[in-house]
């Protein structure tokens, strides 16, 4: 087993989003959602971000039971968004269902884990080819439905994410299927590239006579980065499952008798059970204007006494204060340990009598990892304000590797702040074309347009290169942060399962064939942007100057909603060197079907053949380049298209 560590960002908990009015603003068709989550970050644990994750290794089968012959390990599978068979390659580190019609509905042919799970949390890849079909089953009994759904506008129970209805053949006709839950939306990829799911699961409880106390729980569930399911409680097993009844643990199963599909990097954390006791806790009331710690003196004590939880309330004056806790903490295991401190105001956080962290933003949540020693470990966490402008509030987690945290705070010590409501666009019946800045790369765009189609087919674009930044599907873009209050950090950001791309500028003049293309082009000497008019359907056209040359730029999302088509207008050959365009770029590009390409098995160009033009795979520098080499003499037009 390869243990891995994966710990997301604490700092922004929770990310749930929920829609309840639409409304006109600022006469566009801007759709401004109230999110009705008031402060639930302040008044909940953070969940599922500090994972200790352990390799399935895919070397051979050995981690399953007595897998069919339907099952192998490869070194790898790929194939076209229309191959309904993938290719593999001899190797390991891929787990492919060899499905036949011969396996159809043959349930001996399901892989069944070696490993027994309760609470986990697990993540891996998968590919989909063609119209395929398959499933995860949580404890052999809950199914997360695998499948072919691109391009599915409203996701059904049967789409992939969703969770699998019950079934009861004593039920009418048309009513035998019941508690499904469809994914919330569609954030599958095309067939034949690797998608990414990761679920967290809660197990039924039951008592000690072997009742069930409480129902199995998908807790989380997000299908390429976007959440699907949050906190939806099954009230038993779903159709097809392996087990008829409910128990505290089971393997993972996969479904092996409906379609082919491949798995890779599944890991997994065992999550546990998380009930510390936080005893002999006293507290200390100090009225004043402090500042800082260290302006805290004994003659502003107010009070003293014992508590039964870090409380903000024991304060009398809520913008003249200062508490300081102190208590001991039983800690079951020697084991990685987080602190969580959320607050308004200053706060700062002692172990054993070390100071290990000591906020400085007023408004920031802060996190700290430290690894204790099982028993007892004295904690002081102290919390001061002296201002009036905002509400008073402060809360302390402590979370286990592989487990939820726990709160050492009273839910009313932490404030109800107002909402902040999502202002997000979507096109209706026309493109919706929004300049922004937006993050890319980890930096920080300045000339970035987006444009948003009604098919759901949507795309980001940098002015400054004429580079394709990212395409996705879905929902189209978050604008909170360039138009709610203040507008800070004036940031757009797409809605669905984002496709990155390079962002590179799209062609450049080089010396001669073999020759590198830069990153960037100036944008300013070699590349100047010309505007963007807009044609019968009020799609874009960009239209740029480079050296001597002029060309246009248009990006225009199929009606299919498979992908987008990129017409690029060249006026003439350059007068020195050779222009050559780059249609991709990745860190395995591959031809899996002629004229159609894979780049990282993340997206398919697809590039028609014309005349004797063909795109060229080759290495740039760590990269590899998918490119074309313009020779030709006069006006040229290339037209490509993207799928994902």
């Amino acid at each position: 087993m390869i243990a891995t560590y994966c710990q997301n960002d604490f700092l922004n908990i929770f990310d749930r989003q929920l829609a309840i009015s639409n409304s006109c603003y600022m006469q566009k068709r801007i759709c401004l959602t109230a999110l009705l989550l008031i402060v639930l970050q302040y008044t909940l644990p953070a969940q599922n971000e500090f994972y200790k994750l352990t390799t399935i290794p895919l070397n051979d089968l050995s981690t399953f039971k007595t897998p069919a012959k339907n099952w192998k390990i490869v070194g790898g599978a790929s194939g076209s968004f229309d191959t309904t068979v993938p290719r593999t390659e001899k190797g390991t580190g891929v787990l492919f269902n060899d499905f036949d019609d011969k396996a159809r509905f043959k349930a001996e042919t399901n892989l069944f884990s070696q490993l027994e799970h309760g609470d986990i949390f697990l993540s891996l890849d998968f590919m989909m080819p063609k119209g395929s079909n398959s499933g995860i089953y949580l404890q052999g009994r809950y199914e997360i439905q695998l499948f072919d759904s691109w391009t599915v506008k409203v996701p059904h129970v049967t789409d992939c994410g969703s969770i699998y209805e019950r079934w009861d053949e004593t039920r009418p006709e048309g009513k035998k299927g019941y508690e499904g839950h469809p994914a919330r939306t569609n954030a599958s990829l095309a067939p034949n590239l690797w998608q990414h799911l990761e679920i967290e699961f809660r197990a039924p409880r039951f008592d000690a006579s072997g009742k069930k106390m409480t129902s199995a729980q998908f807790t989380k569930v997000t299908l390429n980065g976007v959440l699907i399911h949050e906190n939806v409680v099954l009230s038993g097993p779903t159709r097809s499952s392996a087990f008829p009844d409910e128990k505290a643990t089971g393997p993972f199963v996969i479904q092996g008798d409906h379609g082919p599909v491949a798995f890779r990097n599944i890991q997994y954390a065992m999550l546990d059970e998380f009930k510390i006791n936080f005893t002999e806790l006293n507290y200390e009331y100090y009225e004043g204007n402090f500042n800082d710690f260290p302006k805290v003196e004994a003659s502003h004590l107010i009070r003293k006494g014992k508590a039964e939880a870090i409380d903000v309330k024991l304060a009398d004056n809520p913008n003249k204060l200062c508490l300081i806790f102190t208590g001991k903490l039983n800690l079951p295991e020697n084991s990685d340990y987080q602190f969580i401190i959320k607050k308004i105001g200053k706060a700062k956080l002692s172990i054993d009598g070390e100071e290990v962290i000591r906020t400085r933003g007023l408004f920031e949540d802060y996190v700290i990892s430290r690894k204790l020693t099982a028993g007892e470990h004295t904690i002081t966490f102290s919390y001061l304000k002296d201002f009036s402008w905002a509400p008073t509030g402060m809360g302390l987690y402590i979370g286990k590797l592989n487990s939820r945290p726990q709160a050492l705070h009273t839910a009313g010590s932490l404030p109800v702040i107002p909402p902040t409501p999502l202002i997000d666009v979507n096109p209706v019946k026309e493109p919706e074309i929004i300049r922004s800045f937006m993050y890319h790369g980890g930096k920080k765009k300045t000339h970035v347009i987006s444009v948003g189609d009604p098919a759901g087919v949507h795309y980001s674009y940098d002015l400054n290169q004429a580079g394709l930044l990212q395409v996705w599907k879905g929902d189209f873009l978050n604008a909170t942060d360039m138009w709610y209050e203040r507008g800070e950090p004036q940031v757009a950001a797409s809605m669905g399962a984002t496709v990155v791309l390079s962002g590179k500028a799209p062609a450049a003049i080089v010396a001669d064939a073999s020759s590198p293309l830069p990153d960037t082009l100036n944008d300013r000497k070699d590349l100047l942007y010309k505007g963007y008019t807009l044609n019968a359907q009020r799609y874009p056209k960009f239209n740029y100057v480079y050296k001597d040359i002029s060309f246009d730029d248009a990006i225009v999302p199929q009606a299919t909603g498979q992908g987008v088509t990129r017409t690029i207008n060249i006026s003439k050959a350059p007068s020195g060197g050779m222009m050559v365009m780059r249609l991709a770029e990745g860190n395995v590009i591959t031809e899996v079907t002629e004229s159609v390409f894979s780049i990282d098995q993340k997206y398919f160009i697809q590039f028609p053949p014309v005349g004797k033009l063909k795109p060229v795979i080759r290495a740039n520098g760590n990269k590899k380049e998918l490119v074309l080499e313009l020779n030709t003499p006069s006006s040229t037009t290339i037209r490509y298209s993207l799928f994902w």
